[in-house]
């Protein structure tokens, strides 16, 4: 048998008041050695449970009984056959290895892995038995160890990234020193899905995302609003002649932002192939300085997440940023019907201490204009 004085309950297979028959396993039992199914001694009802999973037990103790049918624990006539955790002895007739098929897997190497009982348990609770160091015989894991694993752990602390220490100190600057102000605005994309289907019909080589309109549009309407073309030095605003939009890219690190330069002079089919390039760029991480130097205005676009609205902080020293949300289709009102559209909300958000409210207004109402009627 079990050269063991105590051992671990894994599990009851039965349910205290459930009918049990005479050899069918009852319970789950855990030593440093092997994982064993505990056979009824006797049919009948399971009473009086005394032991909980993880319990530590001595062999022999008694856990539970079990009453011959119509019985109860008042009658002290009563045959009851007592539970332990001592598994029942073999046929002499038949000597049976102890626990032989209740061993803790083996690699391929021969080197313990896992009790039965402790692939079960983390199976149960989703834990990595690859990630565990096991305490059992020849660093086999038991199911000891899994339920350890399984407790809840403290906070875990991720080092900051030299990326993400830059974009926390340059957002936190931007919101310490501009006084942000946000003005939202819903654009009618009708007009530009209807292009860009009839684009992808004629298999044009290179077809313009939502993203590359709203690019363009914002460099077209820069130039009749300045003041959000500038930066604030100590002289006073500083008008900036280049136009040179910054869009924001996600990457595993962070976020980048490449910059189109002069993009006011590109037409649109220019600036979506100069957008694709950086963003290719920006993914396999072969930015260079000049890719991302020189911002003046930047739009950062969720969209593709899914967002409908959201709204961004200025990325210094510039004055003004566009956020985008997703274009979706929206009941609107047109005339006296309600009609489907594909909608898109974007909110500017805008440093006060260079431009006011109306100037924001402004710009979103011509961006708007060359959205939703964009160049053939």
């Amino acid at each position: 048998g079990m050269a063991q004085e105590k051992g671990t309950l894994v599990s009851w297979l039965k349910a205290e008041g459930q009918s049990v028959k005479k050899g069918e396993p009852l319970m789950e039992v855990e030593t440093d050695k092997a994982a064993v199914e505990v056979e009824a001694p006797a049919s009948g009802i399971l009473a009086s449970v005394a032991a909980n999973p993880g319990d530590e037990i001595p062999v022999g103790q008694r856990i539970a009984v079990i009453l011959a049918p119509g019985e109860s624990l008042s009658r002290e006539s009563v045959e009851v056959k007592a539970v332990s955790t001592a598994p029942a002895a073999a046929p002499s007739a038949a000597p049976q290895r102890p626990f032989a098929d209740k061993a803790p897997s083996l690699s391929p190497a021969g080197r313990a892995l896992a009790s039965p009982a402790a692939k079960r348990i983390a199976k149960e609770k989703g834990i990595d038995l690859s990630e565990l160091k096991g305490s059992g015989p020849e660093g086999s894991i038991v199911a000891e160890d899994v339920l350890k694993a399984a407790q809840p752990k403290g906070p875990r602390i991720v080092p900051l990234t030299a990326m993400r220490r830059i974009i926390g100190s340059r957002m936190t600057k931007s919101k310490q020193e501009a006084p942000h102000f946000y003005v939202s605005m819903d654009v009618d994309m009708s007009e530009i899905s209807r292009k860009r289907a009839e684009w992808k019909r004629q298999e044009k080589s290179v077809i313009p995302s939502i993203n590359d309109f709203i690019l363009w549009a914002s460099g077209q309407a820069l130039k009749d609003f300045p003041s959000l073309n500038s930066t604030l030095t100590e002289r006073g605003i500083q008008l900036l002649s280049d136009i040179n939009i910054g869009m924001a890219v996600a990457i595993e690190e962070g976020l980048v932002v490449p910059v189109i330069r002069n993009a006011d002079r590109l037409t649109l089919q220019q600036l979506a192939a100069q957008s694709r390039e950086l963003a290719e760029k920006a993914q396999k991480k072969k930015l260079f300085p000049l890719d991302y130097e020189g911002g003046t205005f930047t739009v950062s676009n969720l969209g593709m997440f899914g967002v409908d609205i959201f709204v961004a902080i200025i990325n210094p020293p510039q004055c003004a940023i566009l956020a985008v949300g997703q274009v979706a289709q929206r009941a609107v009102a047109r005339g006296e019907e309600i009609v489907g559209r594909p909608m898109m909300t974007m909110t500017l958000s805008a440093d006060h201490r260079i431009v006011d409210g109306v100037i924001g207004a402004r710009f979103l109402a011509e961006v708007k204009r060359l959205l939703e009627k964009p160049p053939e």
